[in-house]
């Protein structure tokens, strides 16, 4: 097979593994790539990147399918047609009131029903919970230029798209049963059933339970007495129907049901799904299918450590990552190695905008074969600036932002085109320095100036300030690495160690503990202004 074995990124490396699959598939049956939410809390980056992902490979499948030659028989298998499934388990009952959401109280009357049967919390603006979830993921994820066919359970189940399906799960039921109730608490071993009845009475779904099984009619027997999660049956009995969705079955039956009525061939979950991802692959071949490709991703953690979670808000919204970043340095954090944890909260998104911005830069200088095995392949957009001809780093805007302590954009934008002439001289290369001039304003704001403090040097410290103010008055020409050598060289004429005298120069400059290498960074503020920041600050 004629193919460009130099890309190695893991969305290829799954691509072919995925190819082996569907190899023998008709010309014509698409290869189905499958994610899902949750719709009983808020989406958030980990939402993001559970749909990113999966749309990382198609794009890879498709990339291969142009790599080959086009008389190799073998590239047909590339050029398949392929869908990309958002799966909404909106039949799902809730559990907990998400901590992020109003009138919790009034939502709490609704525990145990269908988020697609729960009237909206927000207001009147949706017809229902989940479809207010809904909704702001289809808006959470109209940034990323992301192509996807959204499903709900609660259609699915009502036009008797599972049907076929939940007869065979009810003819096997002893043998799904004897599958999972192994895996469960001794407590919850007793009565549990793959299928569960929505209560006609009170509308519940998490607190039946099924006492009769009846394959030949498609009916169980059950009765509404469970307490679950703060919600309490009615005391209901009676026998019903599972088709037509008078009933949903169990999250990890519910899967296998999902894949084996769309085939999917694709879908990645998180690592603490591994146990459901191998029991819900049992429950399938069981039913008569195949599990999908895919593997176990690793958690994003916020600043603690702890793992990003929507049920009570904890993580970064997507509204907040674009107002400090690119919405492209977003979908560079997701295409990283899903295999490793990483820290996702605000105070990292400039560490990975400058990742990105050094990725940007060799792949404008790349040729179209390199290009193919950059991130960025996977990352950039329509509109995205295709160069990023300057040396200028995210942090360092942000911190000419911080020592100018000023919004003026002319100022900000003066300063910056100083330090870089380059960035005046492609239209690219401008837009995207002005993108984030903006989200380092942004960021500023919202972060650096309320912590800033004004420090008071002592006496000793004073001599050191005005040495330095003096030697920039009179060198406002000098370069970065000038500049370093000289605050190098006061450094070691008042402290045994050089570097000891950089924590009072950030102190006094930007008014924090931190700050960039001050050889690049007063270059670009100039020798000048950082020279009248010292003196206002002696005064």
């Amino acid at each position: 097979m004629a193919e460009r074995t130099e890309l190695d990124l893991w969305p290829y490396e799954e691509a072919r593994r995925l190819a082996e699959r569907v190899g023998n598939y008709p010309p014509e049956r698409a290869v189905i790539f499958e994610s899902g939410f949750g719709p009983s809390g808020l989406p958030h980056l980990g939402t993001m990147g559970e749909v990113l992902r999966p749309a990382y490979v198609q794009h890879a499948f498709q990339v291969l399918g142009q790599v080959f030659e086009e008389t190799d028989p073998s590239s047909a298998v590339y050029r398949r047609p392929s869908r990309l499934i958002v799966f909404i388990d909106d039949m799902d009952g809730l559990r907990k009131v998400p901590e992020s959401i109003p009138n919790r109280e009034a939502t709490a009357a609704f525990l145990g029903q269908p988020v697609s049967l729960i009237p909206d919390p927000f207001g009147e603006c949706h017809p229902s919970f989940a479809a207010h979830m809904i909704g702001l993921l289809e808006k959470f994820l109209e940034p990323v230029e992301v192509s996807y066919d959204l499903m709900r359970s609660s259609e699915m189940y009502a036009s008797g798209r599972f049907d076929d399906a939940l007869r065979l799960i009810l003819e096997k039921h002893a043998e799904i049963i004897r599958i999972v109730a192994p895996t469960l608490r001794e407590e919850n071993r007793a009565g549990w059933s793959p299928v569960m009845p929505l209560c006609p009475a009170c509308g519940q779904i998490n607190s039946t339970l099924v006492t009769a099984y009846h394959p030949e009619r498609a009916t169980v027997e059950f009765s509404c007495e469970r307490s679950f999660g703060g919600s309490h049956g009615c005391g209901f009995k009676g026998e019903q129907s599972v088709l037509g969705g008078k009933a949903k079955v169990q999250w990890k039956v519910d899967w296998a049901l999902r894949w084996y009525v769309l085939g999917v061939d694709y879908e990645l979950y998180g690592k603490d799904l591994i146990d459901s991802a191998r029991l819900s692959g049992q429950i399938l071949r069981l039913l008569g299918g195949r599990p999908p490709l895919g593997f176990a991703f690793e958690m994003y953690l916020d600043e603690e450590g702890h793992k990003v979670s929507k049920s009570i808000g904890r993580g970064v919204g997507v509204e907040q990552w674009r107002r400090y970043a690119p919405i492209e340095v977003l979908k560079y954090f997701l295409i990283l190695n899903p295999r490793r944890a990483r820290k996702l909260f605000l105070e990292s998104i400039p560490q990975y905008t400058d990742e990105y911005l050094e990725e940007l830069r060799k792949w404008s200088a790349a040729d179209e074969r390199a290009r193919r095995n950059s991130p960025l392949e996977f990352v950039l957009q329509s509109q995205s600036a295709r160069r990023f001809n300057s040396t200028l780093s995210f942090g360092l805007v942000m911190n000419l932002v911080a020592a100018l302590g000023s919004g003026e954009r002319d100022l900000i934008w003066r300063y910056l085109a100083h330090y870089d002439p380059a960035i005046k001289g492609d239209a690219d290369t401008m837009k995207l320095t002005r993108e984030l001039m903006e989200c380092a304003l942004n960021f500023y704001r919202d972060f650096i100036e309320p912590a800033k403090f004004h420090y008071t040097p002592s006496d000793g410290e004073r001599e050191q300030l005005r040495a330095l103010s003096a030697w920039l008055a009179q060198n406002g020409e000098a370069g970065a690495e000038d500049i370093e050598k000289a605050i190098y060289e006061l450094g070691r004429q008042h402290y045994d160690k050089p570097g000891k005298i950089f924590p009072l120069l950030y102190r006094v400059i930007l008014g924090q503990e931190r700050g960039p290498r001050l050889g690049a960074f007063i270059r670009l503020t100039t020798p000048a202004r950082v020279a009248e920041i010292v003196d206002a600050r002696l005064d």
